[in-house]
């Protein structure tokens, strides 16, 4: 390895330079774009050099004089795009002086940096200057209109032509040159170990097709990258956009793309819940797939990309979303997504909806015993390690035979001691954002009953959840409650509550029934404009709200809940 301070001269002496194909997408900003120009001009107006960072090449044996971008595509990309931009405000005949630093010797328009596949065609169409989206904000087509607005400016402060023979001509850059021997896997990894790190996605997909290529060749690795990796995580706009949005995963924000690698990993027993963490995940990959011939890595690639294809599949949820109680997947998403399992469980949901995506019924049946489980079971202690033990135990068995499985195995663990009681009892004294979710839920299978296939009715989740008889009892419904006891007993009762579209103001929320039932003159809210619910339909003919109502209402609740989560499935089976 070769390290030396370098000016962008050291580009001029290469044919080409090229960023293998497998490289992540350029994804610098408008702050990064600003810092480079401010100081690049700072430094020229104070004639000063300054350090842009480091350039890693490995150079190619060969006959072709080449080398491959090992690390600083992103600064490297951003400072050709600027030269670029500088060079089109050139008179032709200064031109000449520079045009060896963005395109090939011998060709006109042919760009020295042979650019990866997902940003090749926009950087070749900024460099040949070909129509671009002249309004684009981000990537290639923004970096390239940021700079051409800024630069429109700056002409009149500094000469083009010297600014841009300073840049050229400055040793800006730490050039590390690699031996054709030399591993780039690790300098890249030792690269990024510091500042704004890739993600694991993006090195796990490095590690992978660095040793496809090394095992077999480039052609090759190019051919399965583009069947198995860029057809499914980078096919267009959308799709990268998709796999790149971060998830809320407890304390931490993880891209799509890697919170699939990890249930992929913990699915194929290359990641151990028990000692790994995320941080580790990328390098798990690596040893995981260091001896892999070519037929493992594909099978690999294949097996990756089918899971990839199927978590795609998964309910996206967002506040607009729009349920329905039939929808049952659906229904189990919100439901982990709410309740916060959601990167526990997915590994399982996952390896179920792989090895089920043939036989719809038995997936279906596996996931209502997972939705009672996350709604009955109180004792969420290791969830994860018993949902990977859960898939471990399904690999050997036949599918027919999952669900009878999983009946017997959650059984076992968590529901051998619940009963219907325990449940009945937390639903005397429930905490308001349970009795938010069940009562939307029980709303929503109240409709399902009620009205034909097409006439169904589907919910956004944006209710509040309104106490009839309110917390502060004192003042209006002392004909109702006794003492503190009482109210305790009444208040938080699943019954004395329910849902509407926006709270009530005060002067409503802790007023008599009546009032709270059809509002005043002065209040837009009250229970009566939210009767579209049928869990409120049933309140506005009721003339009192008092302990009968509240008990006769609970216990109705009850039984819709043991309807839509019925704990029987488990308990009736064992006894």
């Amino acid at each position: 390895m070769e390290a030396r301070e370098n000016s962008f001269d050291f580009i001029r002496n290469e044919n080409k330079v090229i960023i293998p194909f497998f490289q992540r997408a350029y994804v610098w900003e408008e702050k990064h774009w600003e810092q480079l120009l401010f100081d690049l001009k700072n430094s020229f107006i104070e004639k000063k050099e300054h350090f842009l960072g480091s350039i890693i090449l490995k150079r190619h044996q060969g006959t072709e004089n080449y080398s491959l971008i090992i690390d600083g595509q992103q600064r490297l990309t951003t400072f050709s795009i600027l030269i670029k931009v500088l060079y089109d405000y050139l008179e032709n005949s200064k031109k000449q002086h520079f045009k060896d630093y963005l395109f090939e010797k011998y060709t006109d328009d042919k760009p020295k940096i042979n650019h990866s596949r997902l940003d090749k065609e926009k950087y070749e169409k900024v460099l040949k200057d070909e129509k671009n989206d002249s309004k684009a904000e981000k990537g290639i087509f923004g970096c390239f209109n940021y700079f051409k607005k800024e630069i429109e400016n700056l002409k009149q402060e500094i000469d083009i032509f010297e600014f841009i023979k300073f840049i050229i001509d400055s040793k800006l850059w730490v050039i590390v040159c690699l031996n054709a021997n030399e591993d780039e896997q690790k300098i890249f990894d030792s690269i990024n170990s510091t500042g704004e790190r890739l993600s694991a996605t993006d090195i796990v997909k490095n590690a992978l097709f660095d040793r496809f290529i090394k095992i077999s060749d480039e052609n090759k690795a190019s051919e399965n990258y583009k069947k198995y990796w860029q057809d499914i995580f980078e096919k267009d706009e959308k799709i990268q956009n998709f796999w790149m949005k971060e998830i809320e995963t407890g304390r931490l924000k993880r891209t799509q793309s890697e919170i699939l690698l990890q249930a992929f990993a913990i699915i194929k027993n290359i990641f151990d819940v028990n000692k790994h963490n995320l941080s580790m995940l990328s390098s798990l990959y690596k040893e995981y797939i260091k001896n892999f011939e070519e037929d493992k890595i594909i099978e690999l690639l294949k097996d990756l990309a089918q899971y990839a294809t199927l978590y795609k599949e998964f309910p996206e949820l967002h506040k607009e979303t729009i349920f329905y109680y039939e929808e049952y997947e659906k229904r189990f998403f919100h439901l982990i997504s709410f309740y916060g399992f959601n990167s526990s469980i997915l590994p399982l949901v996952l390896f179920l909806k792989y090895k089920l995506k043939n036989e719809d019924k038995i997936y279906k049946e596996c996931l209502y015993l997972l939705e009672i489980l996350i709604m009955c079971n109180f004792n969420t202690k290791d969830y994860n390690k018993f949902f990977v033990r859960i898939i471990n135990k399904l690999k050997n068995i036949d599918f027919n035979q999952y669900f009878k499985k999983l009946q017997n195995e959650i059984y076992k663990e968590y529901f051998s001691e619940i009963s219907t009681k325990e449940l009945e009892k937390w639903l005397n004294y429930i905490e308001n954002k349970d009795a938010k979710f069940i009562l939307f839920w029980i709303e929503l299978f109240r409709e399902y009953k009620n009205k034909d296939y097409k006439d169904k009715t589907g919910l956004q989740f944006v209710y509040t959840l309104e106490h009839l008889c309110p917390q502060k009892w004192k003042d209006h419904w002392n004909d109702v409650i006794k003492n503190e006891d009482e109210a305790n007993e009444l208040i938080y009762q699943i019954g004395n509550m329910t849902l509407l579209k926006g709270k009530l103001n005060t002067s409503i929320k802790n007023n008599s029934w009546q009032i709270k039932l059809n509002g005043n003159k002065k209040v837009k809210n009250y229970i009566n404009k939210n009767a579209d619910l049928l869990i409120n339909k049933e309140l506005i003919t009721k003339k009192v709200w008092n302990k009968e109502e509240i008990k006769n209402r609970t216990q109705e609740l009850i039984k819709d809940f043991f309807e839509i989560w019925n704990i029987d499935i488990f308990t009736k089976e064992f006894k």
